[in-house]
């Protein structure tokens, strides 16, 4: 995290809110206008950085560019070709300049509102603030297959790591910018919003975390950008990655504790 520009120079809590987009033309100027609009409600300074992987025949750069006029907190950062939205919030991340990190998908499927619930708890001292779309139980429109593998793999992480994660898939959390220092992050498609806070969890001992019901909006998109069959393998490998390395570290301290006695 750099050094805060100009206008994020205050005691007030600072946030970036990170949008990945790849062919977002659709929703991506109704979720840029709802977010500034309600952000300058409240007390926080703020920054909207998108990260755009274009390609040809992609309109969303040119919308974002003319955003970038007349919106004062919008950044633009384009890359050439599809690098994957892992990378897109891995970049995000080392760019942005607040104290409070929000990853949010360009295709206004969230709430402005949850939005500032999910910062004020982590400018109220929680460490990690996460939005859980399936606590009045599947949001309507979101696919029967999607919604009962999710729901496995929420269980699955639940069990075997300990967790109070309800949605942990879910791209939509608020982090308070010190935890995401030295975190290591390896991937670089959707299996990313897994990871990010499980090494948050892992290896941050005592962090504090705060589950808020939030709605979810299922929206209707030419480009679909998440596939079940590509990206559900991607989730588990890092689940288990994660889960050996904390066996391995684990074996590590018991070893140590021994050469001691």
């Amino acid at each position: 995290m750099s050094t805060p520009s100009s206008y994020l120079l205050t005691d007030r809590p600072s946030v970036s809110i990170i949008i990945p987009a790849y062919r977002e033309e659709e929703l991506v100027a109704e979720t840029i206008t709802d977010v500034v609009a309600r952000l300058r409600e409240t007390q926080f300074r703020f920054e909207v950085i998108v990260v755009l992987d274009s390609e040809p025949g992609d309109r969303t750069g040119y919308i974002v560019h003319k955003l970038c006029k007349r919106l004062a907190e919008l950044r633009l950062i384009e890359r050439s070709g599809k690098r994957g939205v892992g990378n897109a919030i891995i970049t995000g991340f080392k760019e942005g300049k607040g104290s409070i990190f929000v990853p949010l998908m360009g295709d206004h499927s969230e709430s402005s509102v949850d939005l500032i619930k999910l910062v004020e708890n982590v400018a109220q001292g929680y460490d990690l603030s996460v939005a859980d779309r399936f606590k009045c139980g599947k949001p309507n429109g979101y696919p029967i297959p999607k919604y009962i593998a999710n729901r496995c793999f929420n269980y699955l992480v639940k069990l075997v790591f300990g967790t109070s994660f309800s949605d942990i898939t879910n791209a939509f959390k608020a982090y308070n910018a010190q935890v995401l220092e030295q975190l290591n992050l390896s991937s670089r498609g959707f299996e990313i919003f897994a990871e990010l806070p499980l090494k948050v969890f892992l290896m941050r001992p005592g962090v504090k975390i705060v589950s808020v019901p939030t709605q979810h909006f299922v929206r209707k998109k030419r480009f679909a950008k998440l596939s079940l069959l590509k990206g559900g393998p991607l989730y588990l490998r890092v689940a288990f990655s994660l889960l050996l390395s904390g066996l391995k570290k684990k074996k590590h301290v018991v070893r140590a504790k021994n050469m001691k006695h």
